[in-house]
């Protein structure tokens, strides 16, 4: 072959050659630049955030509190509770007691009464909220003065009823008319209506 001939041909095969090399360099993607390596998914994991989980103990899931939790009972107020009836109770009287009931009434009654009792058997005691109340009818003992003897006629010996509050002493409240109702101390608006049903309206 001619020495002109074999230049044509080496330079056609470095010709060849660098092309090649360009197309090979052109469709291989360059590292580090338009490509990052995928993501360490240990990493990914331990950097984002994630969502507590709640117990089930905690006071957004057992409704004693957290203010988001639509599901929480409502607690029980004292707008909701029932209304508390009158703490009357019925009560033994005591010597004591019905000598200062007696005492109460003969200071107060004109003439005073100095020679009185209860009647046996009607003597009703009890308290309603710390205020205590009393009723009895009265009779003469021995040695009564005929003053004491007209007062104690008619509407004299009716029931009397008596109320002592916190801090004061035993003191005449009201009496049933004469005649008496039929609804004993019931109709008496001064003694308080579950003490009288306690009481058995004052008729037994």
């Amino acid at each position: 072959m001619a020495p002109r001939n074999r230049s044509l041909s080496r330079a056609a095969a470095l010709g060849m050659t660098a092309a090649a090399v360009a197309l090979l360099t052109g469709c291989t993607p360059s590292t580090g630049t338009t490509h990052s390596s995928p993501p360490n998914t240990a990493e990914t994991a331990a950097s984002s955030p994630q969502t507590p989980t709640q117990p089930t103990n905690s006071p957004a899931s057992n409704g004693s509190g957290g203010s988001g939790s639509s599901a929480a009972s409502p607690r029980p107020t004292t707008a909701n509770a029932p209304a508390r009836t009158d703490a009357c109770r019925s009560l033994p009287a005591s010597a004591t007691v019905k000598a200062d009931v007696t005492a109460a009434y003969g200071a107060q009654a004109q003439p005073r009464l100095r020679h009185i009792t209860p009647v046996k058997g009607t003597f009703y005691y009890g308290s309603c909220d710390g205020t205590f109340y009393a009723g009895t009818r009265f009779q003469l003992t021995p040695g009564s003065t005929q003053a004491e003897q007209v007062a104690l006629q008619d509407d004299g010996s009716v029931m009397k009823y008596f109320i002592d509050r916190p801090g004061t002493a035993w003191t005449y409240l009201a009496s049933d008319p004469f005649p008496a109702s039929p609804e004993g101390c019931a109709a008496i608006p001064d003694i308080p209506a579950h003490l009288s049903a306690l009481w058995n309206d004052c008729r037994s």
